[in-house]
């Protein structure tokens, strides 16, 4: 069942509620009303001052018919032929109601009857007596046009007041059904044509500040970010492939020339044979930096434990002063921590990126500078060097996959994480991993510096 339909029902339980409720208060009230009119009859001396509520005591004689001044009171005596001789007669009486009906009507007991009148429609409410010696039966009557008219009143404002609810509740089905029932089908119909393949299908949101404006909102950006997904997945997927493609293309064309009968000399086959290894090595390590990115991506548990960034830092000074002993390196750390509860070997690998990318892409004597320091509850570790820089473009790219920037094609040796393109995507897939962050401040001219804060979380470590 649709909401529509489900709103419907709910306007028709509502009306019908109202109706009933309605139905109620008019019947209530005309009871009340009779009520008091049958109160003012049985309170009132049918004949002759002996007479008491509902019988008529005393003589046996029929008076003259008598006029009550301003009054529409009719008392009759009927005989026993059924036979109707006036008592009382109200002056503003205009149409005697038709007492033998109500004799007829109780079949000769007393009590109160509701009759019509002799030549119309309208209604009586008559108190019928006991027979008197005389086989009279007395009866007394009252209009009740006013409990008519007040019923007929009640029935009108009631019936306006069912039309103003109505209106009301008309209004607000429109104000949902535009605001909220309208944006959900178009939601809905959206859906709809993705899951039939449609891609491009998306919501018009007209209202963007209600819950249905803003469930259309959060959809066309979930399905721009699914198409966007999507892009990067093609992009990568077409980027490892060229990648990989290119050493494969090397070693089966040094095969090929091979079973052509080239490279038979010995000093040949070698520089072969090391060119298809420096080749494989590549290829090697661009799948090992997949392997990493795509755990990374899965989000497989990481391996907490203590960590002391400050030795992870000066290890990493120790091995450029190795690799490059003259090249200049300031460190600064704490004598002891500080202290994280991290996964050792990824965070040693982050390190080892952000260190070798400096030191592949600047000159042999630029300063390479490594600090960290503890701010609060978390960590912030910077590398940082004094080379060439990057510019705006650049710099929002470093962290997309397979990218390198112009000065890749000048750098100086080859290095794990850094050739492929891939090394600071890991770096960052690393730090999101913890929790952390990092960013890169460059300029043209002014070197760049990687700043990582990361989250101390000690409580990762007591419970692993």
């Amino acid at each position: 069942m649709t909401l529509r339909s489900r709103l419907l029902i709910v306007i028709a339980i509502l009306m019908l509620a109202y109706g009933v409720t309605a139905a109620l208060v008019v019947n209530a009230q005309r009871d009340l009303l009779i009520e008091q009119i049958d109160e003012r009859l049985i309170g009132m001396p049918l004949l002759f001052g002996q007479a008491g509520p509902g019988q008529v005591g005393g003589s046996i004689s029929r008076p003259e018919p008598s006029v009550d001044t301003f009054s529409m009171v009719y008392v009759a005596a009927v005989d026993a032929d059924l036979q109707a001789h006036p008592l009382v007669v109200g002056s503003t009486l205009t149409n005697p109601p038709d007492v033998i009906d109500a004799v007829v009507s109780r079949d000769g007991e007393a009590g109160l009857v509701t009759i019509s009148g002799v030549d119309s429609g309208e209604s009586f409410r008559a108190l019928v007596s006991s027979a008197q010696p005389n086989g009279d039966v007395i009866v007394a009557t009252m209009p009740l046009n006013e409990v008519d008219d007040a019923i007929n009143r009640l029935k009108r404002t009631l019936l306006i007041g069912g039309v103003a609810i109505l209106a009301v509740l008309g209004a607000l089905y429109i104000w949902i059904q535009r605001l909220g029932l309208k944006p959900i089908e178009r939601v809905t119909a959206a859906a709809e044509a993705v899951a039939a393949g449609d891609r491009s299908s998306r919501v018009t949101v007209e209202h963007r500040e209600t819950e249905a404006g803003k469930l259309g909102t959060s959809f066309n950006v979930m399905l721009d970010e699914l198409d966007l997904a999507d892009a990067r997945l093609r992009q990568f997927v077409a980027d490892a492939s060229h990648e990989l493609r290119t050493p494969l293309t090397s070693i089966r064309g040094y095969l090929d020339l091979y079973r052509q009968g080239a490279f038979r000399q010995p000093d040949e086959l070698d520089d072969v044979v090391r060119r298809m290894s420096a080749e494989s090595a590549r290829m090697n390590d661009l799948v090992q930096d997949l392997f990493v990115l795509a755990s990374l991506d899965e989000g497989r548990p990481l391996r907490y434990g203590t960590v002391d960034l400050g030795r992870l830092l000066r290890d990493a000074a120790q091995d450029v002063n190795a690799i490059q002993p003259g090249r200049p390196i300031e460190i600064e750390t704490p004598a002891d921590g500080p202290m994280l509860c991290g996964d050792e070997a990824l965070l040693t690998q982050l390190i080892g990126i952000l260190v070798a990318n400096a030191r592949t892409y600047t000159p042999a004597d630029v300063l390479i500078g490594l600090s960290v320091s503890l701010h609060g509850d978390r960590v912030v570790m910077t590398v940082s060097d004094r080379g060439p820089g990057l510019d705006a473009d650049a710099a929002s790219h470093v962290f997309d996959r397979f990218w390198r920037g112009e000065f890749s094609r000048h750098r100086k040796e080859p290095s794990t994480g850094a050739g492929s393109g891939l090394g600071l995507s890991i770096a960052r897939s690393i730090v999101e991993s913890h929790g952390g962050s990092i960013v890169l401040d460059t300029a043209p001219g002014e070197g760049c510096t990687f700043t990582i804060g990361l989250p101390i979380r000690t409580d990762r470590c007591q419970t692993t």
